[in-house]
């Protein structure tokens, strides 16, 4: 294996030419993502980052100018992710968000993905209660569009709506699945319930169906 010195500051480091492949940038976002979800910005550092994912610092260093283009990197991987992961779902079993039924589905899927996903919430809810630019970022960048999505449906289906409020539909939707997940390891300790269990799952998505439909 081909190595090279790095001698930019103090004493040299040994940097794997191997570590600039595309598998040790994914690593390194996936790592992010990570400590992002758990401390936040802020308290993590990018030496922190490089051990979550498993690299040597000077290989983040290499793929990343500083954090600030780590986060954003991570975050747009995580959103493309969420892109892919619907797109498939919708290429396997299509559904149509014109029909009422194509919007119940719509949202199950969408308290599916708050599951298994739930460093998406834990990101963004570090970045609002900091109110940070970070997140006017995120917000223009995607969690418009989504937010878009789902209000856009809400109010072509505002007569099957107990409360026929989009913007209140989308907020309810969006609080009480993303923020249950976030909120498991709380939830555990109160209710001794497990929120993370595929059953859950459905009898939360049945519970806001319920809860958002009129039938």
């Amino acid at each position: 294996m081909k190595r090279k010195e790095n001698v930019n500051r103090g004493a040299p480091h040994v940097v794997d030419l191997g570590s600039r492949s595309e598998p040790t940038r994914t690593a390194i976002l996936e790592g992010a993502l990570r400590l992002f979800s758990r401390i936040g910005f802020e308290a993590a550092s990018t030496r922190m980052i490089a051990t979550e994912a498993g690299v040597h610092h000077a290989s983040l260093r290499y793929h990343f100018a500083d954090k600030e283009e780590l986060w954003r990197a991570a975050i747009r991987q995580m959103f493309d992710r969420q892109r892919e992961e619907f797109r498939t779902q919708q290429m396997e079993n299509p559904l149509d968000p014109s029909t009422v039924e194509g919007l119940k589905e719509m949202v199950r899927r969408w308290v599916r993905y708050c599951a298994h996903h739930p460093e998406h919430a834990q990101i963004l809810v570090h970045e609002a209660i900091a109110d940070t630019p970070r997140l006017d970022w995120a917000v223009q960048e995607f969690v418009g569009a989504n937010t878009e999505r789902f209000r856009s449906v809400f109010q072509t289906h505002r007569a099957e709506l107990r409360v026929p409020d989009p913007v209140l539909c989308s907020i309810i939707l969006s609080s009480a699945s993303q923020m249950t997940f976030v909120l498991s390891a709380h939830l555990r300790r109160v209710f001794e319930t497990d929120v993370g269990k595929p059953e859950f799952v459905e009898r939360l998505a049945d519970a806001l169906i319920a809860m958002l439909f009129t039938n």
